[in-house]
């Protein structure tokens, strides 16, 4: 995409609510062919440029992945950029919080000078000096996604812990005074508010809070990490259900509401497909939920990026959605374990 046609994007995505992009997205994110083992180059890439977070929300994975805690460097940041030059949407974050790396503005400028549409998700619960939030905004970055799930103290805290609301609202207010100081439009700020037991009595208050900060609100659904593969979390599924989910149904899944019986998606694995991850040392996981170094399955200092998209794991993987018959390798991989989608046969 050429540098008008990416503006032309960017002029009319950028004003679409935050909801109906969510809608696009997910329609989107299965338009694809699983019977098609080895699919186009993707589009879409997950990037985590540092996988240390300052938070420790309980059905996190971050602290206690069986991973080691490093950073990416800007170097190995250009030369997956330069080895997967189809990607056109860039995800910076998955493990860790991006935002406290110094690098991270940087790549993001990187990214949108090769016209790809760059995204931050942040705890945003920090402090930082006014300058920063200047050179955020200068960055580029397209959305920046605030996790935030708590319209009080009391509430946020109940998760988000170790978190301090006061210091994301104040960072949210620094980012919209610096918008308007640099006379920038983007980021598109959300606030993203998991709706649990404990702050769902706060929905109302939160939307008035963003309207007169006049950023997008989003109130998700929350996973109880059973969408973990590789990594089990201390009591029962439905220990962590009486504990956490709503009594609202409207912000409970589907899978929970019926007995939660595996799968959880009734659809293929999308990432499979069409989303790769790269973890901070450059190696590539097959989706964001792998905590493990076990399940990586290519390194992309040592392989071009089709080398490992196209590999027995990966082509292996996307047989067990596929319909007809697969006479390939059959080494098992996370994937054969995996319960979040509805697989067209048995492994």
């Amino acid at each position: 995409m050429n540098r008008f046609l990416f503006q032309a994007y960017l002029f009319f995505w950028q004003r679409v609510p935050i909801n109906i992009q969510n809608r696009i997205a997910e329609w989107l994110k299965f338009r694809f062919n699983p019977n098609n083992l080895h699919p186009p180059l993707p589009s879409a890439l997950t990037l985590d440029p540092v996988n240390v977070c300052n938070l420790d929300c309980p059905l996190c994975a971050s602290r206690n992945q069986d991973y080691d805690k490093g950073k990416m460097s800007f170097d190995t940041f250009k030369m997956v950029l330069d080895k997967m030059p189809s990607v056109k949407v860039l995800i910076l974050f998955n493990w860790g919080e991006p935002l406290l790396y110094h690098e991270t503005p940087g790549m993001i400028r990187e990214a949108v000078s090769r016209n790809i549409y760059t995204v931050v998700h942040t705890n945003f619960s920090f402090r930082q000096k006014p300058e920063f939030f200047d050179v955020l905004v200068g960055s580029g970055l397209h959305q920046l996604v605030i996790s935030a799930d708590g319209a009080s103290q009391k509430s946020y805290e109940k998760y988000r812990v170790k978190g301090r609301l006061d210091w994301v609202m104040e960072n949210v207010g620094m980012t919209v005074a610096a918008k308007k100081r640099l006379r920038k439009r983007d980021p598109k700020i959300v606030w993203k508010f998991i709706v649990n037991r404990f702050n769902e009595h706060e929905i109302g208050r939160a939307r008035k809070m963003a309207r007169e900060m006049k950023i997008d609100i989003m109130f998700d659904k929350m996973g109880l990490s059973d969408d973990i593969p590789d990594m089990t979390f201390p009591g029962t599924l439905d220990e962590r259900k009486d504990m956490w989910l709503p009594r609202d149904s409207r912000f409970v899944h589907d899978y929970y509401r019926n007995g939660s019986k595996p799968p959880i998606n009734n659809k293929p694995c999308n990432q499979l497909f069409t989303s790769p991850v790269v973890n901070p040392d450059g190696k590539v996981a097959p989706c964001c939920w792998i905590t493990s170094r076990e399940n990586v399955w290519g390194d992309l200092s040592k392989e071009s990026f089709e080398e490992i998209w196209y590999n027995e794991k990966y082509v292996y993987s996307r047989s067990l959605f596929a319909a007809p018959d697969y006479e390939g390798s059959t080494t098992r991989t996370i994937c054969s374990k995996c319960d979040i989608f509805e697989k067209a046969k048995n492994n």
